[in-house]
């Protein structure tokens, strides 16, 4: 027995160990990745940044450093039996963060330069350098990304990708396809941007297995996950024109054990504006906003093969455009009022096999939404002797209530199979239940939309050059809803089976230079979705969605390539991405045709068209002179055409004396064939930060209701804009682990801004283009504890 022990123990007596610590310019760095390359043995950097590797195999190896902000570093070394061997390392930061862990191209983390689907994303620092307050603001700056402004009243705002609107970019949280569609009217603005921890953006349809709606593209919004312990609280104050107040509050903590093994990170959130008008006319071009949200991301790794994950979110916000604030919105000439009230969470369960080759996921995430809702006007303060009219109690109708409840949950398989193929697959059950009410004026959607998809993609690198990825999604989809509108009532009741491939290629040309090649189809099925939403006003009365009754799905087929280069030499950085985008579109959504139904309610239909055609590039260049200098900059060029010109606006009776009063277009309507932005950072001093960035957009066409009686709609030819911003930051160090920033500057600059708003009560909300915000000056502090 003593034999038996006595060999073991000399066994292992022979095995290898590396120990060291990895620091940086700063100091050391903790939670670094260790992995000894072709195996599965690895760890991570404890707070001090020390690390250490045992039972390690004698011979040559090679050990690879990875930390999130930092360039990878790979050593090659010779391990002696029995011998511990001292290695630490200095890593250097990544400023321009090519190395950053994505998740969005293919369903599991890889570094960004290395995945097969082009990854852009919108971290913290950019959320930062242009004083975006929510997230919505933040999603300009980057390349084929364009928020826009849709309505004068309540500030609808959507996300438009490639040259298509809103509705054709789906968008995940944590991976997670719950921002439903009642959400996603306002939801944008309403995400703080400290709620963030970063933006991944895949354009065209690569993104198919999170869905095959992401016609566009997907805009995963990645919560703030613990790394270390850290507390910040900050507040600004901004002045719109120069007389508007907005006031904001944020707080951000992570606590972290010294194992890290189990952390927590929160966030909250306030926000108050003033509603702001741009013409003196007495009517709102920005509205009032109050908003509260705050939430925790927290995990627990039972074991070193397991990981539980889970995040909460709670969001309240209040928001009103129109006129007299004072009155209640039915007593108003008009008022668009929203009350949300949002709670949304998810919990993952993440199990590793021994040797790391596999991996299973469990997931379940939910959002529920209760929206109060105002759309009309044309109301009056009654006095004790007064009747009620017709048009107070057209006012009165005006009010909605909504519900919403979306949830997601699957299981998800990767499995490593070597290092050339690995496989990933999975189900996932998506459910949504909208009630979207205003019982005044009998309408009511009423619609439940299940979807079973299952996945599966096998990733292919037959060298070190190339890496083929070729997968698809194959979702069983029901739609059972009530759509009622006065008189007019239409049932939905159907069932889809629809597969959408995808495949996608990368080639290294050199090690600096890759191309990427991608195919993908996708589908939006025909229900009350996404801008049907939001109820527009005209001439003071609400403007309601239909659907047309042989309304059929809408489907896709999206082609890209990209040229990638990276450039390094010593301390300079540089990135240069250039992408060409065709998307083909089969029976296109068309929202047109403003009519009055019998019951008096006026409505626009959304029915399908005979096709449509979007095709462009995007460029982007990202440069980073040494710590000091950086400069990101991005541009789109573009066209979007219907195969046919399509009827934006006739005549309820169309006849010989009035045909030629018909509106049509050949082009997608508000889609620029131009717009970009740019982001400059300097930093002379250390303590000093200089920042400058800017948006452009192009001239375009968009529809403009310029009688409300008939809804005569004519197309407009918009300005160009260029909205300058610039941030000034200066870091005060009291000691290690204390600091204050003191920040200010100026949005818009030079106040490019739309001139011709509709004014009175009778405008057409939906006349509205260009920056979301004239000349604003900013203030504010922050404060750090590490």
């Amino acid at each position: 027995m003593s034999f038996m022990l006595l060999g073991v123990l000399s066994v292992h007596a022979q095995d290898s160990r590396v120990s060291g610590t990895i620091i940086s310019s700063d100091g050391p760095l903790a939670g670094v990745q260790v992995l000894l390359l072709g195996t599965s043995n690895g760890t991570v950097t404890d707070e001090h940044g020390n690390y250490q590797l045992t039972n390690l195999p004698a011979g040559p190896a090679r050990l690879r450093f990875s930390y999130l902000g930092y360039r990878t570093k790979e050593v090659e070394l010779f391990l002696e039996k029995g011998q511990t061997q001292a290695l630490s390392v200095e890593l250097e930061k990544d400023v321009l963060r090519l190395e950053d862990i994505v998740v969005s191209a293919t369903r599991n983390g890889v570094p960004a330069h290395r995945a097969p689907v082009m990854v852009n994303r919108i971290d913290d620092r950019i959320f930062e350098q242009t004083q975006s307050l929510s997230l919505s603001e933040g999603l300009s700056f980057s390349p084929g990304l364009r928020l826009e402004n849709n309505c004068q009243n309540c500030g609808f705002t959507q996300l438009r990708m490639n040259g298509l609107d809103g509705p054709y970019t789906q968008i995940l949280i944590n991976s997670r396809p719950v921002f439903s569609a009642l959400a996603g009217v306002y939801g944008l603005e309403m995400i703080p941007s400290n709620m963030v921890d970063r933006v991944e953006v895949v354009r065209g349809g690569g993104s198919a297995l999170f869905g095959g709606n992401a016609i566009a593209g997907t805009v995963n919004i990645i919560t703030k996950d613990p790394t270390d312990n850290t507390f910040e609280a900050g507040t600004n104050l901004s002045l719109i024109n120069g007389e508007t107040p907005e006031y904001t509050l944020s707080a951000n903590g992570t606590v972290v054990d010294e194992q890290l093994k189990k952390g927590m990170s929160f966030f909250a959130f306030n926000r108050n504006r003033d509603p702001w008008d741009a013409n003196g006319d007495g009517f709102s071009e920005i509205t009032q906003l109050q908003n509260t949200t705050f939430g925790l991301d927290a995990f627990y790794n039972p074991t070193e093969l397991s990981k539980i994950k889970v995040n909460l979110f709670n969001i309240s916000e209040f928001r009103r455009g129109g006129n007299q604030f004072d009155l209640p919105p039915h007593q108003t000439d008009i008022t668009e009022q929203l009350d949300h009230h949002i709670l949304g969470g998810g919990l993952s369960y993440e199990q590793f096999s021994r040797d790391k080759r596999h991996k299973v996921a469990l997931y379940g995430s939910a959002t529920h939404v209760n929206r109060q809702s105002y759309y009309g006007g044309g109301g009056r303060v009654l006095g004790p002797q007064d009747t009620l009219t017709e048009s107070d109690i057209l006012a009165l109708n005006a009010y909605g209530e909504s519900e919403d409840l979306s949830l997601a949950s699957g299981v998800q398989y990767t499995y490593n199979i070597s290092s050339e193929w690995m496989l990933t697959a999975g189900t996932e059950y998506q459910y949504n239940d909208v009630l979207d009410a205003m019982p005044g004026y009998n309408r009511e959607i009423d619609q439940q939309v299940s979807t079973w998809g299952t996945y599966a993609q096998l990733e292919w690198k037959p060298t070190d050059k190339w890496s083929l990825l070729a997968g698809g999604r194959y979702d069983n989809l029901r739609i059972d809803g009530m759509y009622r509108l006065g008189v007019e009532d239409l049932r939905a009741d159907q069932d889809f089976s629809i597969f959408v491939p995808r495949a996608t290629a990368m080639y290294f040309i050199n090690p600096d230079l890759k191309l990427r090649l991608s195919y993908a189809q996708g589908y939006r099925a025909p229900q009350a979705f996404d801008e049907d939403l939001h109820i527009e006003t005209v001439g003071g009365a609400a403007l309601f969605t239909r659907l047309s009754p042989d309304l059929q799905e809408e489907r896709s087929h999206s082609y890209s390539a990209a040229l990638d280069y990276t450039y390094r030499a010593g301390s300079f950085e540089s990135n240069f991405v250039v992408d060409g985008f065709f998307t083909r579109l089969d029976n296109p959504f068309i929202t047109a045709n403003a009519m009055e139904l019998p019951s008096g309610v006026a409505t626009v239909t959304k029915r399908n068209g005979d096709g449509a055609t979007v095709a462009g590039a995007n460029f982007e260049a990202n440069l980073a002179f040494g710590p000091k200098w950086m400069l990101q900059m991005g541009g789109t060029l573009q066209t979007a055409q219907y195969d046919t010109p399509e009827e934006i606006w006739a005549p309820e009776e169309v006849n010989d004396t009035n045909q030629d009063s018909i509106v049509s277009s050949g082009y997608l309507l508000r889609t620029p064939a131009a717009y970009g932005y740019f982001m400059a950072n300097y930093n002379p001093v250390q303590p000093l930060q200089l920042s400058l960035s800017g948006i452009f957009t192009g001239t375009m066409d968009v529809p403009h209701i310029i009688n409300p009686e008939t809804e005569f709609t004519v197309l407009e030819s918009t300005p160009s804009f260029f909205e300058l911003n610039s941030k000034i930051t200066y870091e005060l160090k009291l000691d290690d682990r204390f600091h204050l920033d003191i920040f200010g500057g100026v949005q818009n600059i030079f106040n490019s801004f739309q001139e011709d708003f509709d004014r009175g009560a009778d405008r057409d909300a939906g006349y509205v283009y260009g920056p979301v915000r004239p000349r604003t000056f900013f203030a504010g502090v922050k404060v750090h504890f590490e």
